[in-house]
């Protein structure tokens, strides 16, 4: 039975352009529970925005609960949610089901992360001291991620939401407004199949970065 309790005093720190963020307000919206938290936007990039006195780790997303607390990590915060107020519809609890939704999901967050830096090192190192063999690495990363991944399609086709399947689909939205260039569809005639798909869902529609 999911927890009743009000959510109105938890409150989502977020961007509107990350994509770990992304993770949790797609789960806040596929679960229902949107018109039960406050949101509250705010760039872990500038100090202006008081992030740091949430997040000591000053970073998005970040969800504070009702005695203080706040937890980060985007996969954690919607495994919380989904514990607590979902029924575990997001995150069987069967050790099968958990363990192919948590493999997914990391996969993606992953490939996020490997996004992210290559994006910090186009975008916030000065010029001169850029590395072109770190930003190799990093998509070589999301290369043979994405690679595995066409292979698995099967595993996890459809578009009810898991939080694998999220994670996923925020993964390849961050890949289509970041590294466009990459076209990283070419090759993968499965994964973009199932992406175009998910990509259709409300919740990924309004979870749009821009």
């Amino acid at each position: 039975m999911a927890d009743q309790r009000d959510l109105r005093f938890m409150k989502l720190y977020y961007t509107n352009t990350s994509p770990f963020a992304r993770i949790v307000r797609l789960a806040i919206l596929e679960l229902g529970i949107a018109d039960r938290l406050e949101m509250a936007i705010a760039d872990p990039w500038t100090e202006e925005s008081g992030l740091y006195r949430v997040n000591p780790l000053e970073k998005v997303p970040a969800l504070e609960l009702d005695d203080g607390r706040v937890l980060v990590d985007s996969l954690t915060i919607a495994e919380y949610l989904d514990r607590s107020f979902g029924d575990n519809r997001l995150l069987p609890l069967d050790p099968a089901g958990w363990v192919s939704e948590r493999r997914l999901a990391a996969l993606a967050h992953g490939v996020i992360e490997a996004g992210v830096a290559r994006l910090i090192e186009r975008l916030r190192r000065p010029e001169p001291y850029r590395w072109a063999g770190w930003d190799a690495r990093q998509k070589a990363k999301i290369v043979r991620t994405l690679d595995l991944l066409e292979g698995e399609v099967a595993g996890f086709a459809g578009t009810e939401p898991g939080l694998g399947r999220i994670a996923l689909a925020a993964a390849l939205g961050y890949m289509d407004f970041r590294f466009a260039d990459d076209a990283w569809r070419e090759g993968r005639p499965k994964l973009a199949a199932w992406y175009a798909a998910v990509a259709d869902r409300p919740a990924m529609q309004q979870t749009m970065p821009g």
